[in-house]
């Protein structure tokens, strides 16, 4: 038996360069959530990982291991100004941070493991292959009742080295009239990305579409969105394992949805 009322948060925060503008509104709105979180009734512990915290390779070769703390600790862990990395993607930090808080807490006994475990995920969705950590998540849901959330930050644009494969031949030769503008090896500096609504951001990553929320790519978007995630962590822990937790509002999702008002040159040098 678990340890009833008990609830272990992971988190992951993706810095890749693509959100620098955005990480200054993406720590305070993490900080809020934290707050929120240590000021809710039941035992709480938290995984924190931002950027590569998770993935970097140890003098051994193995990655560091999830090491749950309260969420004082973890707010006191966060930097205080967070740095864009130039890995992971949010793909691979999710799958790492699943598979760190799975062993860490497959090494406890049972008594002391949390009745609820939330898991929330925070960067730009549409980048890469995800199909490793949909597997992960789906098997963590449906095998230990883990609640997953997903803020798909949208920043704008990704770089044209992670765009997806040409889906065929009309889509290919988009991106070839595009690759006019690149440089002399044929990469272009800045590829504008579709914004992806939150049913498709789900979809790759296999979270539910309720529990799903695209935010941005104005900064005010990216705090309305961690508000709202900060509700739905709330919601998750109140209720007991395999129950339904109430999703995204329309009022959530509109508030998050807010344009990036910067001028053109301030985005495409990817300054706040």
């Amino acid at each position: 038996m678990t340890n009833p009322g008990s609830t272990l948060l992971a988190v992951h925060l993706d810095r890749s360069s693509m959100l620098r503008p955005l990480l200054p509104a993406l720590r305070a709105g993490l900080v809020d959530l934290l707050d929120a979180q240590a000021a809710e009734p039941g035992s709480l512990q938290v995984v924190l990982s931002t950027g590569d915290d998770l993935t970097r390779s140890l003098a051994d070769g193995s990655h560091p291991p999830a090491t749950p703390v309260d969420a004082g600790g973890a707010r006191t862990a966060l930097a205080t100004k967070l740095r864009p990395v130039d890995g992971p993607d949010l793909r691979i930090g999710a799958a790492r941070l699943l598979d760190a808080v799975g062993d860490e807490l497959a090494a406890r006994a049972e008594d002391d493991r949390p009745e609820r475990v939330v898991v929330l995920l925070v960067g730009e969705a549409a980048v890469g292959d995800p199909s490793h950590v949909r597997e992960r998540i789906a098997h963590q849901r449906s095998t230990y009742a883990w609640e997953v959330a997903l803020v798909d930050v949208t920043s704008g644009g990704i770089p044209a080295a992670k765009r997806p494969e040409p889906a065929g031949p009309a889509e290919a030769a988009t991106e070839q009239a595009e690759g006019a503008t690149d440089d002399g090896q044929g990469t272009a500096a800045v590829a504008l990305a579709e914004r992806m609504d939150g049913p498709a951001a789900a979809a790759r990553f296999g979270v539910p579409a309720p529990a799903t929320i695209t935010a941005g790519p104005g900064a005010a978007g990216v705090t309305a969105a961690l508000s709202a995630a900060t509700a739905f962590v709330s919601r998750a822990r109140a209720v007991q394992p395999h129950e339904p937790v109430d999703g995204f509002s329309d009022d959530e999702r509109a508030a998050a949805a807010v344009a990036d008002t910067r001028p053109a040159w301030r985005r495409f040098l990817r300054i706040a």
